[in-house]
């Protein structure tokens, strides 16, 4: 015999299953997102790494050409000055070279920390007006 607790009994199980396979497709889906993320990340992790090698081999090209150089200089100056003040000179002026660059990227560096303060101080004053209501200065 038939019965309506039956009826109740059978949905409920049909709906319960609807729910597990539901559950389990959403966490298929999710495992393959995962995986799919994973292999892009090694992919480019493995791009980044061959880029680094290669920067570090051209740093290191660049830095046997500028010792190359260094020597260069020295030979010729040790033309016309004795060893020891050729390599005083030279030393003197990659000082002096290293203070002026150092000291022009300090000054750039604090302009575009005030630019930057500048902007965030303004985008701040213009929140504020916006949530205040008052009417922009700058229309």
């Amino acid at each position: 015999m038939h019965t309506s607790a039956d009826d109740a009994s059978s949905g409920g199980g049909r709906m319960a299953d609807a729910a597990a396979r539901l559950a389990q497709d959403t966490a298929e889906l999710a495992r393959r997102e995962i995986r799919e993320i994973q292999d892009e990340a090694l992919t480019a992790l493995k791009r980044f790494g061959t880029g680094g090698v290669l920067l570090a081999g051209a740093g290191t090209c660049g830095l046997l050409a500028l010792w190359a150089a260094h020597e260069t200089l020295l030979r010729a100056v040790e033309s016309v000055l004795p060893r020891g003040r050729a390599a005083a000179v030279l030393t003197c002026g990659y000082s002096a070279a290293a203070a002026a660059l150092g000291l022009a990227a300090r000054d750039r560096m604090r302009a575009a920390a005030e630019a930057g303060a500048t902007a965030m101080d303004k985008e701040a004053d213009e929140l504020e007006r916006e949530d205040t209501g008052m009417p922009d200065e700058s229309a």
